[in-house]
């Protein structure tokens, strides 16, 4: 008994400490809800009924909907709403926050003050003597920004204004703004506007040299109106040609239709010549299978892309040749449909400066079936093509109506369930109402061409590291056959066959080569294409090695021989890459050329050798050279140095090519790289309406 009393006594003074501490632990949190839209709790909590005031003490949390604020101490009237905050106050509205060491705020008009702030929405902080909080925006008055998170007195840069309003976390606007790398004042902007989560510098400047353009430097300034309404002001000077002025500027209406205009121009001060390019492109998609594009490629000479390439911030902007396209493609899960209208020139080689008309299509109209059944959904599918176009091409001189159909049967079969055997056969109509010139008998000429072809794919897994694939291929005319087809009408006749030998991710080992049946008159040495050899070996991740050899056997000789070495440290702290290229022009798969009539030529062979080394913490270096051993020449060298500046980066180089000639270039930027332009991307379009291309022959790809 006396033991049961004792146990008892130990048990109870155990269960009663446990109890004081965790109960003291729940209590120190008290709670205060006035209505189901606010929330609060501290470690005490002192409401004044006949006040109707609210003193809370310790960790301190408001919420209110999205809204948390946090402080050491708060005082909060339930009447007015009126909130004031002291100590270490945390205002946070879901997209950005707020610290500073008092905070008045109205929880029913949602606005606010606050002294000696910093605010935080990422990247971006922006510190200020005072703010105002407003429903969706935020005012700080006397505010520095930056995406440096060093201290003040360490910081990379920073922008120096009298007012930044913010809005909703999304885009800021800046005046007066004085724009500093370290303490030093660089530029003054009066009026700045930044999307907070698009991190685009807003300015980029790179320097350089070249034969044509001489000393040169690029100034890039980025101008926003709204996170979906911006662009770029280009301000180019080259010691020969002057100062070149340029603007891009981007519009989207959604996400997936968009606008991009483009234009640049320079008065040539050594040719006194006025050069310029510009493109507009506008890209829309109404619903998911709905889209179109409008373009308009205009250089104002053949040979602006060239010699302006440095001046190009986008390399894709302009072509050589003036081209105007405005079409439309409609996608079902079935099939598509497609119009184009286009219109080509090409620079008269006479006069760079003047393009001659090289092919109108008025309009262009495509029609894919997409794979079919035919019997049922696991035998035999077919597909359809047709394609019309009526089109004035230089070399006619007139209009051409031309129309094309395809029809095809497909199977593909599984056996032995490692075996695959796929067949396609096809049979194509073409017709055209007028004949090419020069043209009276033919596919040129007026009248239909009739074809038939047939694809089969054999492939096979014999064993985990070995596989196989083979394919033959066969096209054959049926009438109008022109005075230089076969007599068969047989136009190709090819057999392809590869196979591989894989062992994990360590050795891949590939064969392949192809059969001609259609060449006349040869031996059957000289129908068989190279036979192309790929090795690839890679023991560990930082050592990898390739070599792709192309073998002719009726020469009994190596066509090209490329060899690549690449090593790199663990940490990737350093690079190494060494590459060969050999390549004997007196070798083709139908034997050696020109034997016996003229000199052999000299095989080439080229090295090139690339090292890339972190020096120190911060700096980086690369250096490639490419080095022709045949003519002891120099191709190519390219040298730079990169430094990391935290939040910005600076890199020096030195290029020497065949093409651009000498080049000395120094850029300084956000790591944060100035933002893309919005354009929809064809690729992106694909992507949206999920366009199946299996079956689609001919023209058909160009509206995917």
């Amino acid at each position: 008994m006396k033991k049961l009393t004792e146990f008892l006594f130990v048990f109870y003074l155990f269960f009663f400490i446990v109890f004081f501490l965790l109960g003291s632990s729940v209590l120190a949190q008290a709670t205060f809800s006035p209505n189901s839209q606010v929330h609060l709790q501290a470690d005490t909590i002192e409401y004044i009924r006949d006040q109707n005031l609210v003193m809370a003490r310790g960790q301190v949390h408001l919420q209110q909907g999205s809204d948390h604020l946090y402080a050491d101490n708060l005082r909060y009237d339930t009447d007015s709403q009126d909130v004031q905050a002291n100590g270490h106050v945390v205002f946070q509205d879901g997209s950005q926050t707020v610290e500073t060491e008092s905070l008045n705020y109205n929880l029913k008009t949602k606005m606010g003050k606050a002294f000696n702030i910093k605010t935080t929405a990422p990247p971006w902080i922006t510190t200020g003597d005072e703010v105002d909080i407003e429903p969706h925006k935020i005012v700080i008055k006397n505010g520095v920004a930056t995406t440096c998170d060093y201290s003040p007195d360490y910081r990379h840069y920073h922008l120096q204004t009298d007012k930044i309003t913010i809005y909703s976390g999304d885009y800021l606007v800046a005046e007066n703004v004085v724009f500093y790398i370290g303490k030093v004042p660089v530029f003054y902007f009066p009026f700045f506007v930044k999307a907070i989560h698009d991190v685009r510098t807003p300015f980029s400047f790179s320097t350089g040299s070249t034969t044509y353009l001489g000393n040169y430097v690029l100034l890039t300034n980025n101008y926003l109106f709204s996170p979906k309404n911006y662009g770029a002001l280009y301000t180019d000077y080259f010691s020969i040609k002057g100062v070149g002025i340029g603007v891009r500027h981007e519009f989207a209406l959604n996400d997936y239709s968009a606008f991009s205009l483009y234009g640049y121009g320079i008065e040539e001060k050594d040719t006194d010549q006025f050069r310029w390019e510009s493109r507009l492109r506008g890209l829309w998609a109404v619903s998911s299978s709905l889209q179109g594009r409008v373009e308009a490629d205009l250089p104002g000479d053949s040979q602006f892309s060239q010699n302006y390439s440095v001046a190009r911030r986008d390399p894709t902007l302009v072509s050589t040749q003036r081209e105007y396209d405005i079409s439309t493609t409609l996608t079902r899960q079935q099939y598509t449909l497609g119009v184009l209208l286009q219109r080509q020139l090409l620079a008269d080689p006479n006069n760079q400066f003047n393009f001659i008309d090289s092919q109108i299509a008025l309009p262009q109209v495509n029609f894919s079936l997409f794979p079919q059944p035919l019997i049922n959904k696991n035998f035999i599918k077919y597909d359809l093509t047709l394609n019309g176009d009526h089109t004035y091409t230089q070399a006619n001189g007139f209009y051409v109506s031309h129309l094309n159909g395809d029809f095809g049967l497909s199977e593909s079969k599984v056996f032995l369930k490692t075996q695959t055997f796929y067949t396609r056969i096809d049979f194509e109509e073409a017709y055209q109402d007028v004949s090419d010139v020069g043209v009276t008998q033919g596919a040129g000429a007026a009248g239909s061409t009739n074809l038939a072809n047939v694809n089969s794919t054999w492939s096979g897994r014999w064993t985990e590291f070995y596989t196989t694939n083979a394919t033959y291929s066969l096209s054959k005319k049926l009438n109008n056959l022109l005075p230089t087809d076969p007599a068969d009408g047989i136009t190709s006749n090819l057999l392809s066959a590869s196979m591989q030998f894989t062992v994990g991710s360590v050795v891949r080992a590939t064969t392949g080569t192809s059969y001609n049946f259609t060449v006349q008159g040869a031996p059957p040495g000289a129908k068989l294409n190279y036979i192309n050899q790929q090795f690839y070996f890679t023991p560990v991740p930082q050592f990898d090695y390739l070599a792709i050899i192309d073998y002719s056997v009726e020469a009994n000789a190596i066509k090209d021989f490329n060899s690549v070495l690449d090593y790199k440290s663990t940490k990737d702290l350093w690079r190494f890459r060494l590459s060969g290229n050999y390549v004997d022009p007196n070798v083709s798969n139908t034997g050696f050329i020109n034997q016996g009539v003229t000199p052999p030529q000299t095989p080439t062979f080229q090295i090139a050798g690339e090292v890339d080394l972190a020096l120190f913490t911060n700096y980086r270096i690369s250096a490639l050279e490419s080095y022709d051993c045949t003519n002891a020449v120099l191709v190519s060298r390219s040298i730079s140095l990169y430094r990391d500046l935290h939040d910005w980066e600076a890199q020096i180089g030195y290029s020497n090519d065949p093409v651009n000639g000498e080049q000395l270039f120094f850029t300084l930027n956000l790591k944060a790289l100035p933002g893309k332009p919005i354009s929809v991307s064809d690729q992106q379009l694909q992507n949206l309406n999920g366009v199946r291309n299996q079956g689609l022959t001919g023209s058909a790809s160009q509206f995917q």
